[in-house]
């Protein structure tokens, strides 16, 4: 087994396809080099608060789009840990409330983990213009804040990669 740099790595899940491949990457990374792995999923409380007090969405609204995101969490955590699993890597899962990045870098700090992993913005294949998610708003406040290295994961033909590794 190589040695690595890193020893503990925060992956970001978001529910998106970026994610998903961020997910499998960072996986085939913690069996290569025995990293320890945790998943992140933020529930954007921020954001839904903000949506809230600018009536975007009234109280009863609210609670049911956190739930709702609560949900969704679970889920994609639950998806990755079986990524993990089928690969035979051990890993922890954490739901989070609060604003996306500074849960992420929290989370990063709390685990003492020397890497995070986020996934990147992939390229529309109609339309050869890259997809905006919500993640990449906070990706740059993750990549400016962060007290340890962030890997941004643009690759999109991991899914035939991880098929076979």
């Amino acid at each position: 087994m190589a040695k690595s740099f890193f020893k503990k790595m925060i992956v970001a899940v978001n529910g998106h396809r970026s994610s998903v491949h961020s997910s499998m990457y960072a996986i085939m990374m913690a069996r290569t080099y025995n990293i320890s792995i945790k998943f992140v999923y933020v529930v954007d409380t921020a954001t839904v608060k903000y949506l809230s007090m600018n009536k975007f969405l009234v109280s009863d609204e609210r609670y049911d789009y956190e739930e709702r995101l609560k949900e969704d969490g679970e889920r994609y955590l639950a998806y990755a840990q079986m990524l993990a699993g089928s690969k035979g890597i051990k890993c922890e899962t954490e739901l989070r409330n609060g604003g996306v990045f500074t849960e992420i870098l929290r989370a990063a700090d709390e685990y003492e983990a020397d890497l995070i992993i986020l996934g990147g913005n992939e390229k529309d294949e109609n339309h050869h213009n890259l997809k905006r998610n919500v993640l990449s708003i906070d990706q740059s406040e993750v990549l400016a804040h962060s007290k340890v290295p962030v890997m941004i994961i643009q690759k999109p033909d991991i899914e035939k990669i991880f098929k076979i590794f």
